[in-house]
């Protein structure tokens, strides 16, 4: 099956797992991206000047570079990636098949938001694992 095609059930099922990302967090975007790039799910608040497609295709890019630098240096799997600017962070999380990636600007709840993202990934990685 395509990362991209997912059953009525799956995408509930994934939509309850937002969901709760969102309610434990402030995060000025989350998306679930497939491991190409193609945006699966998105959610922001209003006025947040980040264009979904953008967010994933710029994620996915991250997110390879990041697998091969880590590739490179003799570790084993990319479990996540922080990249932190001057007044926000980006967290992208392996989650099996997918990928998660929450946007924010509360720097100070940087901690918080990776621990949340460490375990909702964790999660969604055991009932949709990577397909090899």
């Amino acid at each position: 099956m395509n990362t991209t095609e997912l059953t009525e059930e799956e995408a509930q099922n994934l939509a309850q797992y937002l969901g709760q990302i969102i309610s434990h967090t402030e995060l000025e975007a989350l998306a679930l991206v497939s491991r190409q790039g193609d945006r699966l799910a998105f959610s922001a608040v209003p006025g947040t000047n980040l264009h979904p497609d953008m967010l994933c295709s710029m994620a996915a890019v991250l997110l390879q570079s990041g697998t091969q630098s880590i590739e490179k240096i003799g570790y084993h799997q990319l479990l996540e990636l922080v990249l932190r600017g001057g007044n926000a962070f980006l967290v992208l999380s392996d989650a099996g098949r997918f990928f998660l990636v929450g946007a924010s600007n509360k720097l100070s709840d940087m901690g918080k938001i990776v621990s949340v993202f460490r375990y909702y990934a964790k999660e969604i990685s055991k009932t949709y694992p990577a397909i090899a």
